[in-house]
């Protein structure tokens, strides 16, 4: 099944054997709990509603992509709050990057497959990992 990124009407087709590590990690259930000053137990419970995390992963075995889609990738993590339409499993998300709150961005990590001095566009790249939220 393929995996696709949307942005409007433009499309970048991921590749399709990138694992969805965290798919079930997940909770839509919000639980706090704290004791009162007569020690009962108090618990608040609500239903969470967006912000879930799509990490998409690859090794250097599979999930390689071409540099033309990586550099197309890389620009589209450079739009800060920009909503796109992730396609993975049957199911649509509207998500953003997960950029994490380090100087060096997570939402976007991949490597060279192999080591190019000057890299063409036909050139893959390995260990790719996406990071979303939905919203």
């Amino acid at each position: 099944m393929s995996i696709t990124l949307a942005r409007g009407l433009e499309v970048i087709t991921l590749p399709p054997d990138l694992l969805w590590e965290d798919e079930f990690a997940w909770s839509p259930v919000s639980q706090s709990t704290e004791r009162s000053l007569t020690g009962a137990l108090l618990v608040d419970v609500g239903s969470r509603h967006d912000g879930m995390p799509i990490t998409l992963t690859g090794t250097e075995r599979h999930a390689w992509q071409q540099r033309t889609e990586v550099q197309a990738l890389r620009a589209w993590v450079a739009l800060p709050g920009q909503v796109f339409t992730l396609s993975i499993n049957g199911a649509a998300f509207d998500v953003l990057f997960d950029h994490g709150t380090d100087e060096t961005s997570r939402a976007f990590v991949v490597a060279p497959l192999v080591d190019y001095s000057d890299p063409q566009g036909h050139h893959y790249y390995c260990s790719v990992t996406l990071r979303f939220l939905t919203v």
